[in-house]
């Protein structure tokens, strides 16, 4: 398990000049690692060639019998090494694999090809870095074209899938700056600061430094124009869900104690669970406030300065917009932060080890509203809200999975109906409708349940169906309990 802590850095703070040259060269080395690939991997497969290409190609050439020597050595000096022996007593013979140029039907060159040209080469956007800083901003352009690959392959099963054609990755902005990454390896903590490589500057990380778990990685974030300094601890002492990615939606046990929760705005998150208490409400209504707020002002000073000027004309941003944009931006990070903490407090509080959250694909970019809603539902950061509970929930050792919930809102959990998924040629007649924002009612009875109650309890019926046998109708009907987050105070204030 890990856990992250965060330093801002300011413009005023002297560690700023340092981070923005690290993250202004990390921009570079990415840019020119990914300017090799693209040039071979497009030139190989066409006959007419340009500049850039021929010289990209000419370069291999050149220093292609050099990084083979140093593959050579490499191998005479593991062969006089004493050999090694695998699990089943078989001696391991070092293998010798020298670079070889790339063709038409191997046009991607890999990690370790790229990195021994650099060296060869002495690139300089690549010896400028601290050691292994600079290997791990070669290893994330590398993770990109992993990505691009696999979506080319999805998107050719299932084009539908996909809001467009995958495309190979971008270069940054010639100006800009990308993420830095350190080791645990080229950074200590020693008396409470962080030893940071390539500077004498120490960085004082007061209570951060006590932290239980051993350094993993910090990681320096360009953000609005200023830096966060990310602190990774690894911590195994944690009681945790242990699962592999092919797990990651799946059940690892069955789940006896299970909560639902369905997200919302005037209502941000509606829980409710298989032990009788209270449903729950979080209030969506600050973040809402805080999103109408950031949205008025950021209208405002964007007619000042577009005012007159042409699509192509003036500028497009100001420190004043930056800093507008970094405190929305960390006034919505507190409050989903809080009501997270929230939601995993409650799901302890009632011994829950299950928690199944309704999510929809592509819900934001197919949604039907009007202009004023669209807005405000779109800006609601709902995965980002999924992961800080999934993540704090798993630390508890709680299993959070997030499921598709099409018809849970018009299905009638009273009733028992059934709960079709969108797409299937199936269209039940439901028991109930919704009659007002609030209520759903039962046809043909004055039986009232809360509407989001309703779904969230359809949420669990739908990949639990037994969850809820043995609870009385009564408990299903209970009103549930408002909870309204504080955006300024770190308390929480509760109402009935």
């Amino acid at each position: 398990m890990y856990s992250s802590y965060k330093i801002q850095i300011h413009p005023q703070h002297e560690l700023f000049n340092y981070c923005d040259s690290l993250c202004f060269k990390a921009k570079n080395l990415y840019n020119i690692t990914n300017y090799y690939i693209r040039q071979v991997y497009t030139s190989l497969r066409k006959e007419i060639r340009n500049e850039n290409q021929l010289q990209v190609l000419m370069d291999i050439e050149t220093y292609l019998p050099q990084m083979n020597e140093i593959r050579l050595k490499s191998y005479e000096k593991a062969k006089e090494k004493p050999k090694k022996v695998d699990k089943k007593g078989k001696i391991i013979e070092p293998k010798l694999k020298l670079f070889e140029m790339p063709t038409a039907r191997k046009s991607f060159l890999g990690y370790a090809f790229v990195e021994a040209l650099f060296k060869v080469m002495k690139q300089i956007d690549y010896t400028s870095m601290p050691s292994q800083s600079n290997q791990q901003t070669m290893k994330k352009v590398y993770d990109d074209w992993k990505s691009y690959f696999e979506a080319s392959k999805k998107y050719k099963i299932n084009p539908a899938s996909f809001s467009g054609k995958p495309k190979i990755p971008k270069y940054k902005p010639k100006n800009g700056r990308t993420t830095c990454y350190l080791t645990n390896q080229i950074t200590e903590i020693i008396d409470g600061n962080m030893k940071l490589p390539g500077t004498h500057l120490p960085l004082n990380l007061g209570k951060i430094a006590d932290s239980a778990g051993k350094l993993q990685q910090v990681r320096i974030v360009p953000s609005y124009g200023r830096y966060v300094i990310e602190i990774v601890f690894k911590d195994e002492q944690e009681k945790q869900i242990n699962r592999t990615d092919k797990q990651k939606n799946e059940f690892v046990f069955t789940p006896k104690r299970v909560m639902g929760i369905d997200l919302g705005v005037d209502n941000l998150a509606t829980i409710v669970d298989n032990t009788g208490f209270k449903p729950l409400l979080i209030k969506g209504k600050g973040l809402k406030s805080i999103n109408q707020y950031y949205n008025k002002l950021r209208a405002k000073y964007m007619c000042i300065i577009r005012n007159g000027k042409g699509s192509k004309e003036g500028i497009f941003t100001t420190n004043r917009l930056i800093s507008l944009d970094r405190k929305r931006n960390n006034r919505v990070t507190d409050f989903l932060h809080k009501a997270s903490a929230k939601v995993v407090e409650s799901a302890l509080e009632r011994m829950i080890d299950t928690i199944i959250i309704g999510r929809n694909v592509g819900w934001k970019s197919e949604v039907k509203m009007k202009k004023s809603d669209k807005q405000t539902f779109i800006q609601i950061p709902y995965t980002t809200f999924i992961e800080m509970i999934r993540y704090k929930a798993e630390r508890k050792g709680i299993q959070v999975i997030d499921r598709e919930e099409s018809y849970t809102s018009k299905s009638s959990f009273l009733d028992h109906d059934p709960i079709p998924t969108f797409g299937d040629d199936i269209h039940p007649d439901f028991s109930g409708y919704r009659s007002s924002r609030a209520f759903y009612k039962i046809k043909g009875s004055k039986v009232l349940i809360h509407a989001d109650v309703n779904g969230a309890f359809n949420i669990v019926r739908k990949y639990v169906q037994h969850a809820f046998d043995g609870l009385e109708r009564k408990q299903f009907l209970q009103a549930p309990k408002k909870i309204i987050i504080m955006r300024k105070k770190a308390k929480l204030k509760a109402s009935v």
